[in-house]
């Protein structure tokens, strides 16, 4: 869920200092199972729910590329 994301994302902001792929915030339970797309979804809207909250700035540098995010 978008909350569990948030959460994730908060608890690791200070270990974000450069770039970091997004998808590597996404908890082992997650990525480990059948739940991997609600993983995927929840950490994707988290990080458009922090980067509005300035929080966290967003990087995409072409169509299908790695997702990467910065602490603000």
């Amino acid at each position: 869920s978008t909350e569990e994301g948030i959460k994730q994302i908060r608890n690791n902001i200070d270990k974000i200092i450069d770039w970091k792929d997004v998808f590597e915030l996404i908890p082992k339970f997650y990525s480990k199972n059948k739940m991997k797309k609600t993983g995927i979804a929840g950490i994707f809207a988290a990080c458009l729910e922090l980067t509005k909250e300035k929080v966290i700035r967003v990087s995409q540098k072409k169509i299908f590329d790695k997702l990467m995010i910065k602490k603000s």
